[in-house]
This record gives C-alpha cells, structure tokens and sequence, in this order.
C-alpha cells in the first residue's frame, strides 16, 4: 500500500488543486494518510506574502525531516525511518524554482508552467499502477487533472474551480507574475464536475477562481474585456442552479463592484441555491489609495455595490478583505476605510497589514512605507468593528430558525453531542444533538448569542448524509 499526505497553504484555489492531485494519486492506488505514515509528501505552496513564501520554505523542509513511520512490512514495505518522496508545487515551487530545487531531500518541483498531470505521471512510474484516470495532456499547470467528485464526500461543502490566471497587475499581488494566462473551464466540464461533486454528498459549492469574473474572458482588465462575450458568470450560475439536482446551497467566492451587473443580480435572486453571503474584497476605502493600487474601482462604486446587495437581498452578509498599511496609507485614507466598514457594516475582516513582496510595484516604494505601532493599532480598531458589527447581526436572528450544514462536533467540547456548522447567512451555530451527522442539512432556531459564538436548538432534519452520499 502506498501512502501520500498533502499539506496546503494559500487560498482556495490551492486547495482545489491540492484535492485534485490527491484524485489523481487515488486513481492510482494510492491511499491518503497522515504526514508521519506517507512515503509521498507533496506541500502545495503560497507566495502572495513574503510571509507565505517562508512558510512554504519552512513545510518542504519539515517534509524531507520527517522519516517515514512504517507500518507493518505487509501492509507498507517502506522501512520505518526511511527518506520520504517530496514534492513540492504551487506559487512558491513558481516564484523561486531553483531555491525550491535546492533544497535537500526535494524530489520534485512542479510550477504552473509546467503540464503537472504529466510531470506526476512520470514521476510516479517507479510505483506500482493499480487503475488509471485519464488526463488531458498538453495543458500547463493542473488544468489537466481530473475533475473532482469521484469519491464520497468527506466534507459538505466543496470548491469548484472554474477559473484561472490574472492579467489585472494589482501593485501588491506578485499573483500575475505567475499565473499570467487566463483560462476559464468548459461550461460541459463545469456542469460534469457539479453534478460529480453533489452526486458524491457535496450539499455547498463554492465557485472559485483566481480572478472568478473573468471567467469566460481572455483579460481580467474590465476595459478590455468582449462585450460580446456578455456575462459569463452569470451563465455559470444560471447553469449550476438549474442544472445540478440535489444542489442546496450556492456561494461565490468573491465578487467585485464590476462583477455585479443587473443580468447577474437577476440571476443571482432568482435561484434560492445562492446564499445570501456576499465576500466583497475592499481592500482601502481611499480613491487614493485604490489608484495607488491599481484596483479596477473607486470608493463611490464600491458603496453603490453594498447599496444594491442590500436592497436585493434580506439581511445579507457582508465580508471583506483590507490591507492596512500600504505604502502611503494617511490617517485620513484609514479614516475613509473605516467610513465605508462603517457603512457595510461587514461581519467578518481579513485585515491584514501590508506586506512588500519582491517582484511588485509597491515593493518599491520603500520611502512610503508605514511603519511603527500605527498599523497594528489600525488592525485593530478593524478586528473591534468586525466584532461588533458580528453581534449585532447575529442578534437578528435570536428567535429564528436558520438551516445548517453540520460540519463536525464542536471544538472544546465537552460531550460528543454538541455540533457545529454554518449557516446560509456564513456565521457558525452551534447545537446539541446526538441524530444529526456531519454533512447532514439541518433546521436550527436560534436561541442565543454571545460576542465569539451563536447557540442554537435543532429544530428538524432537513437532508441526512445517508440519503444522498453514494453507498
């Protein structure tokens, strides 16, 4: 038996391509395990940050370090203590190769310029084969693994990559520098791998995507886009909704003022699988500081878009990410941050301080650099407001019901009959119950809340796992 273990850092993204490797590796006899039993350790790496870049230096070591625990000799002839196979992939294995190639114990580096399907093909040609998955040679990157949804669902919610590459050259994102062509999935394959997916016990798709509203277009620059080429995602929602039975529950991983056509929001109201959850990257709330960053918005459209969601929707949920600190950053463009949070009302914040990553634009501008408590104190005064805004729109919901997908049993708890999971509305619930499982869609009525957690009462069974997970 041949073991393999993945470990991912980065977005989303990344953890599709991880679970498709991982189909790949399966189709060919080998078995999942944990880090210290695998033979085969492949760490799909992140390199939006100088920070993700040293992680992912940081867990190709720890990959090669760690020997191998065997088994026993019938069922894993690899020797305790022997050297496991490493591979290592993703943005970093893309932005710095040849340190990725150096380092010792490394078998194996994959970019997305590279045809991976092939690579691992190869690679793996020592091992023995027990079945095979066609893939489709010739493409670069992971486009050619497999589609997803070939086994049973471990979790209730999966991602759909339907979307790749980005040519918009925001000055902070060294993204484009390595996952410069655009490519969009065919709308058969698409269709396919929904239905694979949901077959398989996925109630929730996320569609996902480096750039998720180009998808169907050959730039991710808005004034270069085909107008011919109409709306594309609002296609894609249309075709999901529509076209994939057993689907619960819809969300998009982010969208954008520019996103947000009428033909979309049309689309996006009249199919009940779309939650109302919208993630809004801002990312500043100055005109100032957008230009700098060369972000395809202004202040002004960004507000007519919360306008429209809130008034398309009941009680949406809003989230976003925001740099803080970009070079530059006065306390009047923080101030005018805050007034558009203020006026969202946004009920999670991925704040995060700015970050000069080698090879972009706003790397350069070392002499703007904000520096000092001043960014840390900024970040914090976010992490308060998101807070605050959290309570006040859980409270909403104290008396209502809300419909969960289970996810597992609740972390810190003290009995195995409390469990937890996410509502349509993106904030977790927890409940007691010693029926429901994980995957299952429930009824839960909320009961009360707290500033970190919101407990509930089940109300009703709404969709078992046993009912549409495969035997």
């Amino acid at each position: 038996m041949r073991t393999f273990f993945i470990q991912t850092l980065g977005c989303k993204v990344n953890q599709y391509e991880s679970e498709q490797v991982a189909s790949l590796l399966r189709s060919r006899g080998w078995v999942e395990s944990d880090a210290a039993a695998a033979e085969l350790r492949i760490v799909n790496t992140c390199s939006v940050t100088v920070e993700a870049a040293s992680k992912s230096r940081q867990s190709a070591r720890r990959a090669v370090k760690l020997p191998v625990l065997g088994q026993s000799a019938a069922a894993n002839p690899t020797p305790e203590g022997a050297k496991p196979r490493v591979i290592v992939m993703g943005c970093w294995a893309t932005s710095d190769r040849e340190a990725a190639s150096r380092l010792p114990g490394v078998d194996l580096v994959l970019t997305h310029q590279d045809d991976i399907a092939e690579r691992l093909k190869e690679f793996l040609s020592d091992f023995p084969i027990h079945s095979d998955l066609p893939v489709r040679p010739g493409s670069t990157g992971t486009h050619s693994l497999p589609l997803l949804g070939q086994r049973q669902a471990r979790h209730q919610r999966a991602f759909l990559k339907i979307q790749d590459g980005c040519d918009a050259h925001c000055t902070y994102c060294i993204i484009p520098r390595l996952r410069p062509s655009l490519w969009s999935k065919p709308p058969d394959e698409m269709l396919k791998e929904a239905r694979q997916l949901v077959a398989a016990g996925h109630l929730e798709l996320v569609l996902t995507g480096i750039f998720l509203s180009a998808y169907g277009q050959k730039t991710a620059l808005r004034r270069r886009q085909s107008a011919e080429a109409g709306r594309p995602l609002a296609r894609v929602v249309e075709s999901l909704c529509t076209g994939v039975p057993g689907l619960r529950r819809l969300r998009l991983s982010s969208l954008e003022p520019g996103d947000l056509d009428d033909e979309l929001l049309r689309v996006l109201r009249s199919h009940p699988q779309v939650v109302p959850h919208f993630h809004l990257p801002l990312q500043s709330g100055s005109d100032a500081i957008l230009r700098k960053m060369n972000r395809q918005y202004t202040r002004d459209d960004f507000l007519r878009l919360i306008d429209r969601i809130d008034l398309a929707f009941d009680r949406p949920a809003l989230t976003t990410d925001i740099i803080v600190g970009f070079p530059g950053e006065t306390d009047a463009d923080f101030q005018q941050t805050l007034d558009v949070v203020d006026r969202a009302r946004f009920v999670h914040i991925h704040a995060f301080p700015f970050s000069p990553r080698p090879g972009t634009a706003a790397a350069r501008w070392e002499p703007d650099f904000v520096r000092g408590p001043v960014v840390g104190d900024r970040l914090d005064l976010l992490h308060r407001r998101a807070d605050e805004f959290s309570l006040a729109f859980r409270s909403k919901f104290i008396g209502q019901s809300v419909q969960l997908l289970v996810e597992r049993e609740a972390e810190g708890a003290m009995h195995g009959n409390i469990r937890h999971g996410r509502c349509e509305r993106y904030f977790d619930v927890h409940f007691d119950s010693d029926t429901s499982q994980t995957g299952d869609l429930v009824d839960v009525r909320i009961d009360r809340i707290t500033p970190t957690r919101t407990f509930g009462t089940l109300l009703s069974i709404l969709a078992n796992r046993a009912e549409h997970c495969p035997a």
